[in-house]
């Protein structure tokens, strides 16, 4: 159905929204984020750090979080300055909301509030679910998922006032369809897709969209002191992905560099798979 043009609350704020997409033979190009700030959790893993240099590249000045050392957050900056941005790297616990709400608050101080906003913090434990209990849950839901919602909640405030918004959620291909061995992780995961569904619908019509990337098998971070999986569950799942490898973390970046640009300004609500076409 196709509204007329108004005055109207929502007509106003939908004409905002197409306003900031690129118009028919507007390049969609890197500098389409320019001046804008992006906040990025987990920045100095693997994903994370893929994240921030594909904003870079797209002109935001990108401030990421770390839950480690000096020298991951060195790796970060290093990714991104080679890709032509700025950005700064600063210590977050997500699961701490006044650490958060500080550094929110603290970007405000700065005329830098974040209007992309990509929570890429996470981690899984091996707990199959007979072995599962409230401790293991517990822990898996407070870092994939209380710890990003809580902040996409708070930054998408000063998204709303300003009419423009980007949240990206990182999930996983296990959030769809499951993971023997890790379902507290698969569980939590899959709560971020709904998470995204239900939150587009309330930010929607203020330029603000809210989308999940769900990476299937990834590379592992060459930087990281002990693999995640061994070579042979990566061979066994590479046999099962219809592009016949694992996913590079760049390839996963492109996915949410897409999603945080002006031209996806009618993409809301969505878990993209970003898998290979795996079939297991």
């Amino acid at each position: 159905m196709t509204r007329p043009s108004g005055t109207t609350e929502a007509g106003t704020t939908g004409a905002a929204a197409a306003a900031a997409a690129p118009g028919p033979g507007e390049a969609a190009g890197p500098a389409r984020l320019a001046g804008r700030t992006a906040l990025v959790t987990g920045a100095s893993g693997h994903i994370g750090r893929a994240v921030c240099a594909e904003l870079a590249a797209r002109g935001a000045h990108v401030v990421g979080t770390r839950h480690g050392g000096e020298k991951r957050a060195a790796l970060m900056l290093d990714a991104v300055a080679a890709a032509g941005g700025t950005g700064e790297c600063v210590p977050l616990d997500v699961t701490d909301h006044d650490q958060a709400t500080a550094l929110l608050a603290r970007l405000r101080r700065e005329k830098t509030p974040p209007e992309v906003l990509v929570c890429a913090a996470g981690g899984t434990e091996r707990v199959p679910a007979l072995r599962a209990g409230p401790g293991t849950g517990r822990r898996a839901w407070e870092l994939n998922v209380a710890g990003a919602t809580a902040l996409a909640a708070a930054a998408a405030k000063g998204m709303l006032r300003r009419r423009f918004g980007r949240i990206v959620l990182i999930g996983s291909r296990a959030g769809v369809a499951g993971l023997p061995g890790q379902p507290d992780y698969a569980a939590a995961k899959a709560a971020l897709s709904a998470w995204a569904a239900s939150a587009a619908w309330e930010l929607g019509r203020f330029g603000v969209t809210v989308n999940v990337v769900a990476p299937g098998a990834v590379e592992a971070d060459p930087h990281a002191e002990e693999a995640v999986y061994t070579a042979e569950e990566d061979r066994a799942v590479t046999e099962r992905v219809a592009v016949g490898r694992l996913a590079t973390a760049a390839e996963v970046a492109a996915a949410v560099g897409f999603l945080c640009s002006p031209a996806a300004s009618y993409v809301t609500g969505q878990t993209l798979l970003v898998d290979g076409g795996a079939r297991f």
